[in-house]
């Protein structure tokens, strides 16, 4: 019997234990700073079926940090010129816009991606970069009106 009493006691203390810890965890998740930002844009190119894809990326901290930035499409959306996948240093609060261009000859999903990853030799030397894991994915439909 005694040990039958120690069991709910120890349930109890493991309880309030998890309760404490959920608070606590709650509490630090709302510290969470916005790393980065992002905008994705598209442009009509002289009533074609071309477009041109902008990605706009803003630092939000004054650490530098490695941003890389990829552009998914639907099945019916091409890349003239190949898809290109752009890693760079953004330093300070600053803004960099990067670019695609695409034929969509029907409606189609274009997904954006910014994501803060650790790589070297992207940032000039001696330039300290914060890594934290931070990602922003954008999606925007392409509406063809022939």
């Amino acid at each position: 019997m005694h040990a039958l009493q120690l069991l709910f006691k120890t349930s109890a203390a493991a309880l309030l234990l998890g309760l404490c810890l959920t608070l606590r965890t709650g509490t630090a998740q709302g510290q969470i700073q916005n790393v980065i930002s992002a905008n994705l844009t598209t442009s009509q190119i002289d009533n074609s079926t071309g477009y041109v894809i902008t990605l706009a990326v803003s630092n939000l901290i004054s650490q530098c940090i490695v941003v890389k930035n990829t552009l998914e499409v639907s099945d019916m959306v091409f890349f003239p010129y190949g898809n290109f996948r752009f890693t760079s240093c953004l330093c300070g609060v600053s803004t960099r816009r990067f670019f695609w261009e695409i034929e969509a000859p029907e409606n189609g999903i274009i997904t954006g991606k910014a994501q803060v990853v650790s790589e070297e030799n992207i940032c000039p030397p001696g330039v300290n970069i914060s890594t934290p894991v931070y990602e922003i994915v954008i999606t925007r439909d392409i509406i063809i009106t022939l």
